[in-house]
C-alpha cells in the first residue's frame, strides 16, 4: 500500500465533516484582539450586515421596539451581546434603565465612550451572557425587556441555548418580554456544501499575519443533530507560518414551531412571530424571523 502524500492527508483532514457542535469557537471572535477589532469595525459600518444589521434597519428596529414595548422612563432593558451599544444606548435615551452585556472589551469601551460623550447613562458589563443567570442572586434585577439580536441564538449549541433560556426566565419580570431573531428553515434550503480557499481569505479578517484560509460548508439534517435541526456549519481553517486555528460558525435553523418548543421547555411561551426585529409580518419563506416570548 502506498503511503499517503502528506499534503493529501492534510487536505483530507481539513475537509472532514465534524460531528455536530464538536467544536465551539464563538467566544474567540470577541476575545481575540485582531478578530474583535474586525468585528467591531463591521458593527460600525452602516452599510453591511455582518456583526449587526445595517444602520437603516437598526433605526427601524429601534423605533418598533420602543413603541411596541413602551420603552421609556423606569423600563428595565437588558441587551445580551450588546456589542458597541447600537441598541442599548439609543434605548437608554428614552429614560429606560438599560444594561448591556458583551464579551468584547473593545466593543464595550466604544459603547461606554459614546454613552458618556452624550451623557446617556447605560450600565455596560463585560461578561458571557450565558453566565447571566448565575449572577441573579447577586443583584436580583429583573427586566421588562430582554433582547438578543443578530440571530445570536442560532450560533449556540443545544445545551447553551437551554442555559440561556433558563437565565432569561429567571431574570424576566412578570409580564416582561424576551425578543430574539433566528435563522429560518427556509434559509437552510439555500445552504450548499462546498469549499472555498484563498490566501488571506475574507480580506485578512482572520489574522494580522499572512495566512491561507479554507472555508468548508456542511449541512446536517434534523435527525443528525442532538437537540434537533437542521443545522449548517461554516468551518474556517486558518493556516499561518506559526500554526493552524479552526473557527466554527454553527447555525441552527428554526420554524416558529421548533422555536416555540425550545421556549416551552424552558418555561417560556412564544407569543408571536414576526418577519424581523422591525415588526414586519411573518413570512414562512423568509430567511429569518423574530419572536416575542414571555414567561409561561
Amino acid at each position: 500500500m502506498t503511503d499517503q502524500h502528506p499534503l493529501f492527508a492534510a487536505l483530507t483532514g481539513l475537509a472532514a465533516r465534524p460531528a455536530p457542535y464538536a467544536l465551539l469557537t464563538t467566544p474567540e471572535l470577541w476575545t481575540d484582539p485582531h478578530l474583535a477589532g474586525r468585528m467591531l469595525a463591521a458593527h460600525l459600518d452602516p452599510a453591511v450586515d455582518l456583526s449587526t444589521y445595517r444602520a437603516s434597519f437598526v433605526a427601524r428596529a429601534l423605533t418598533w421596539l420602543t413603541e411596541t414595548f413602551q420603552v421609556g422612563p423606569g423600563v428595565r432593558v437588558a441587551d445580551l451581546g450588546c456589542g458597541p451599544g447600537l441598541y442599548a444606548t439609543p434605548l437608554a435615551r428614552t429614560g429606560a434603565r438599560v444594561t448591556g452585556i458583551d464579551l468584547s472589551e473593545g466593543s464595550l469601551a466604544y459603547a461606554r465612550r459614546e454613552a458618556a460623550r452624550e451623557g446617556t447613562p447605560v450600565r455596560y458589563v463585560q461578561g458571557d451572557y450565558l453566565e447571566w443567570g448565575d449572577a441573579a442572586a447577586e443583584d436580583g434585577e429583573r427586566y421588562d425587556l430582554v433582547l438578543l439580536v443578530m440571530r445570536d441564538y442560532c450560533a449556540l449549541a443545544p445545551h447553551q441555548r437551554a442555559r440561556l433560556l433558563a437565565a432569561v426566565r429567571e431574570r424576566l419580570a412578570p409580564g416582561g418580554s424576551f425578543v430574539l431573531d433566528v435563522d429560518a428553515v427556509a434559509a437552510f434550503a439555500d445552504v450548499e456544501e462546498g469549499c472555498a480557499y484563498a490566501p488571506g481569505l475574507m480580506d485578512g479578517f482572520w489574522s494580522p499575519e499572512p495566512y491561507t484560509g479554507f472555508r468548508h460548508t456542511f449541512r446536517y439534517a434534523e435527525d443528525e443533530v442532538p437537540g434537533g435541526g437542521p443545522v449548517s456549519l461554516d468551518k474556517y481553517d486558518i493556516l499561518t507560518a506559526g500554526g493552524h486555528r479552526v473557527f466554527c460558525n454553527w447555525v441552527r435553523h428554526f420554524t416558529p414551531e421548533t422555536l416555540a418548543a425550545e421556549l416551552t421547555a424552558a418555561g417560556l411561551t412564544l407569543r408571536k412571530a414576526y418577519g424581523d426585529l422591525a415588526g414586519a409580518p411573518y413570512a414562512p419563506d423568509g430567511p429569518h424571523f423574530a419572536g416575542v416570548a414571555g414567561r409561561g
